[in-house]
């Protein structure tokens, strides 16, 4: 059956690597037109041609914190493609786990330009071209925070999440009838760079993180198994504005008894992961 997806325009940010990457592979394989966005030209090329074996993608370079970049990003597919199908909010990253006071504060700036600037100026760019046509699917990526729950030790980063639903919600009702679709999608806990490589600030985190290797086990997916999550709900959703959560209440359980009959039957695999420690931040007062 082919997908509702087959030649939409869609844009994801931040896709040469990890979550963003993945959701471009999937939407590639939906017959999607796909342009994704990385930093560095080197990295670009190298995803659109690994990419471009499943479907039609191309490429542009675009730093999300820069606006005029995002939107001359949006300007550029119009140009070419006619219009804005899809946009998809991915880029961004957390710098580093540890208590809030511990995070130097200009990795919080970084972050904040990233994840809630780069997700405003995307907002403005893609609904721009969609809200003139009466037409159109934003997505915006929660995570961490999203909830509103204390999130340490990746506070400073889930805050950054927080302010994204906050943003996602309020926006939904403000073009609600507009033709314009929402969607904010929280993709769980992932087995991407940004896991598998963390920096832990402080020694607190650092205690903290003792027993990361098992809640990796049990709670952490690849970033494939979120993306094919993501372009189902795409491919399904009706609604002005829905909103899709990985991380179920019951969540953690189904993973603690997927652990134990693995270590039953001594299936599975470990993930790997390797952790890079610093010492807390001390402000010069």
């Amino acid at each position: 059956m082919e997908s509702s997806l087959k030649n939409k325009i869609t844009v994801i940010t931040g896709a040469t690597r990890g979550f963003g990457y993945s959701i471009a592979d999937e939407m590639a394989k939906a017959g999607a037109i796909v342009i994704i966005t990385g930093r560095t030209e080197e990295t670009l090329l190298q995803a659109i041609q690994s990419l471009s074996s499943h479907g039609q993608v191309s490429g542009c370079l675009c730093d999300v914190r820069e606006e005029k970049q995002v939107y001359a990003l949006a300007r550029n597919t119009v140009e070419k493609h006619g219009r804005i199908d899809l946009w998809i909010n991915n880029a961004g990253y957390s710098s580093a786990a540890g208590m809030v006071l511990d995070i130097p504060p200009q990795q919080a700036i970084d972050m904040f330009l990233a994840n809630d600037m780069g997700t405003l100026y995307g907002t403005h760019a893609a609904l721009h071209y969609m809200l003139a046509l009466k037409q159109g699917t934003l997505v915006n990526i929660y995570g961490a925070g999203s909830n509103g729950n204390a999130s340490s030790p990746t506070g400073l980063y889930a805050a950054t999440k927080a302010w994204v639903t906050s943003f996602t919600r309020t926006l939904a009702s403000e073009i609600k009838g507009s033709g314009v679709q929402l969607v904010g999608f929280s993709p769980g806990m992932m087995l991407t760079d940004m896991l598998t490589s963390p920096t832990v600030i402080g020694e607190r985190a650092k205690e903290r993180m003792k027993n990361f290797g098992f809640v990796l086990r049990f709670l952490g997916k690849s970033p494939q198994e979120a993306a094919q999550k993501l372009v189902q709900v795409l491919e399904k959703n009706n609604k002005d504005f829905v909103e899709y959560r990985a991380m179920k209440p019951w969540t953690p359980f189904l993973g603690l008894l997927r652990v134990g009959w693995e270590n039953l039957t001594k299936t599975g695999k470990r993930p790997e992961f390797e952790i890079h420690f610093e010492q807390g931040y001390t402000p010069e007062i």
